[in-house]
């Protein structure tokens, strides 16, 4: 079953780790795909509110 659901998300997998993206495995054939510069985005935000209140 591992095997199976691996194959299943090998090209996307593969595609998001080229992108430098963090690949979750939520369950069979599903995965959560995040690009971690948004962290970065979050963090000036909050910065952001920081200063202007």
């Amino acid at each position: 079953m591992n095997l199976a659901d691996r194959a299943l998300c090998a090209d996307q997998d593969k595609w998001a780790q080229e992108l430098r993206w963090t690949v979750n495995r939520t369950g069979f054939g599903a995965r959560l795909y995040r690009d971690p510069r948004f962290d970065l985005v979050r963090e000036v935000e909050e910065v952001g509110r920081r200063f202007s209140a």
